[in-house]
């Protein structure tokens, strides 16, 4: 009986023996000896108890990072010979399985709340990677909890067995030690070379660029001629030749139309310029012209129409130019321009974002820290520039009080790259056939994205473990508008201070003209014998009355 119960529950787990070879020591167990027998089922409970490892250990398992000849992988390879000839379902591979993980730990982030005195996770908030590990073991129906090792990272623990190891090695080391390693590994193609199958992830390693706003440039200075920034010189010096040339041209075709009737054109009431005025006017916007003959209509309309394109131009120009005086002007804004213009890129120590860089970008100035909090203390101090960080990791970063209570780490540019983190296994066929483990957690991990599940954990995690937050500027509908887009004084002060000396220069030209004026009366007077009527000057009015006045026409 008890062979048998063994028997029928070594089907269902990770032995290394066969069915043929069970029923072949079944028929030799009836010639053995009652000791005998005891033997071969204690051999047997043995090996469903240690699920066909050579490593029984408590848990989380103590084995020392890169320590080899050592292996907590399950052989899984009756549940692929199972699942191959229809005696198992796909989604019932790991169920009743105890597997082995490789659990990444680093303490600053708060995925994993690990309490090392007593060797366990916090009861009440295990951290967003334990909860997204547990609701994976629970629809998949494998335990972990019993039999997981701590992995830590290279810059929180370096490990003396091999110092000079880099993350994608300790990644390596723990695939091939363990069932699974859960983190945020991030699926590279140079890793998955070396044989290691990664899952879907559940995090965003996208690489992104964080900045520091307090030491982006600003532009802050007083530009009395900010206005004229939306063309340049020539153009400017072309709106100016168009409004005289036009001016003189109009006044031409009225002058042939006029003496085309036969009517004499000096003898028509005109200012001086007046011409000129007009088109200046049109310019702006602001037609005048009371054109009679076809020419002067061909003429105006085109001055109309030019004024339009004009116009709405120098407008959209100069609403764009004057904002864009408001943006931050940051080192760079991708690493391509940070690798043209010399700036200095800072990372973690260790980490994939690092080797994408510089396979990428070899003669990027990178500063590799030891840790997050160093690499945000770099920006901070202005030894680095810029941060090459991960999205994910970002979202932290931003609502913890110590690196960003200010709220000046700003992402800047678009994402150097596209890629998410998770889990990772072995890529083993054969041997112990630990690719079911991959296959499996893929199939669960996509469940669990596409219902949900992962964003409101994430969603859960950082409400609850990050109480800062800063305001979000990109609100347009809030009532208190971000300052840097709203136009200043020293952004239009220039139009004004212009606007005001013209006021200015039209006050003086008038008093001349009326100086002028009033000394050329005295002396046409005081050349006349008789003073004529009018020269009298009238002094209620205190001007002088001149009944002789005819301007004539000009430009």
């Amino acid at each position: 009986y008890t062979f048998g119960l063994l028997t029928s529950k070594l089907a269902s787990s990770p032995s290394p023996l066969s069915l043929r070879k069970m029923r072949r020591m079944k028929s030799r167990t009836r010639r053995l000896p009652s000791y005998n027998l005891f033997i071969v089922c204690l051999h047997l409970f043995t090996a469903v108890l240690t699920g066909g490892t050579s490593i029984v250990d408590t848990a989380p398992l103590l084995t020392p990072q890169f320590a080899t000849n050592i292996t907590h992988r399950t052989n899984l390879c009756n549940r692929q010979l199972l699942l191959r000839t229809g005696a198992l379902e796909f989604s019932d591979v790991l169920r009743g399985l105890n597997l082995n993980v490789g659990l990444l730990y680093t303490p600053e982030n708060g995925y994993v709340n690990y309490n090392e005195e007593t060797g366990d996770f916090e009861d009440e908030n295990p951290g967003f990677w334990i909860e997204i590990l547990d609701e994976l073991a629970l629809r998949a129906g494998f335990s972990w909890r019993h039999s997981y090792g701590i992995i830590r990272p290279l810059f929180v623990d370096s490990n003396s067995l091999n110092p000079n190891a880099t993350t994608t090695d300790l990644l390596v080391w723990t695939v091939n030690t363990y069932d699974f390693t859960f983190g945020e590994w991030d699926g590279t193609v140079d890793r998955m070379k070396l044989g290691v199958d990664f899952p879907t992830g559940f995090s965003d390693t996208s690489t992104i660029l964080i900045a520091n706003k307090n030491t982006a440039g600003e532009s802050s200075s007083f530009h009395p001629f900010a206005f004229l920034r939306p063309f340049d010189i020539p153009v400017w010096g072309a709106i100016v030749a168009t409004i005289f040339l036009t001016g003189i041209t109009y006044r031409t075709i009225h002058k042939l139309y006029s003496v085309a009737e036969s009517r004499d054109y000096n003898t028509s009431n005109h200012v001086h310029g007046i011409n000129i005025f007009y088109s200046a006017m049109a310019a702006t916007g602001h037609v005048q012209f009371q054109p009679v003959t076809h020419g002067e209509r061909i003429l105006v309309f085109s001055l109309c129409f030019w004024s339009l394109i004009i116009v709405s131009t120098y407008t959209a120009n100069l609403a764009s130019d004057i904002i864009s005086q408001q943006q931050r002007i940051y080192p760079a804004s991708s690493l391509a321009e940070a690798e043209r213009l010399g700036v200095t890129v800072c990372a973690v120590k260790g980490l994939s974002i690092s080797t994408k860089i510089m396979d990428k970008y070899p003669k990027l100035k990178l500063m590799e820290a030891d840790g997050l909090h160093v690499v945000y203390e770099y920006l901070k101090h202005g030894r680095c520039d810029i941060v090459a960080e991960g999205a994910s990791r970002f979202d932290i970063v931003k609502r913890d009080e110590t690196l960003n209570g200010d709220c000046t780490l700003e992402w800047i540019g678009r994402a150097e790259d596209i890629s998410s983190g998770g889990p990772a296994s072995i890529v083993d066929a054969g041997f112990f056939c630990t690719s079911l483990v991959g296959h499996v957690i893929e199939y669960f991990m996509k469940q669990m994205i596409y219902d949900g599940f992962v964003e409101v954990t994430y969603q859960q995690y950082l409400n609850s473990a990050w109480s800062h937050s800063c305001p979000n500027v990109k609100d347009s509908s809030s009532a208190d508008m971000d300052d840097s887009s709203r136009l200043t004084l020293i952004d239009m002060g220039g139009i004004f201070l212009t606007h005001g000396i013209c006021c200015v220069v039209a006050l003086l030209v008038s008093w001349l003209q009326r100086w002028v004026k009033k000394r050329d009366q005295n002396n046409r007077c005081s050349i006349d014998s008789e003073t004529p009527a009018s020269c009298v000057e009238d002094d209620s009015s205190g001007v002088i009355v001149s009944s002789r006045i005819i301007v004539s026409g000009g430009y």
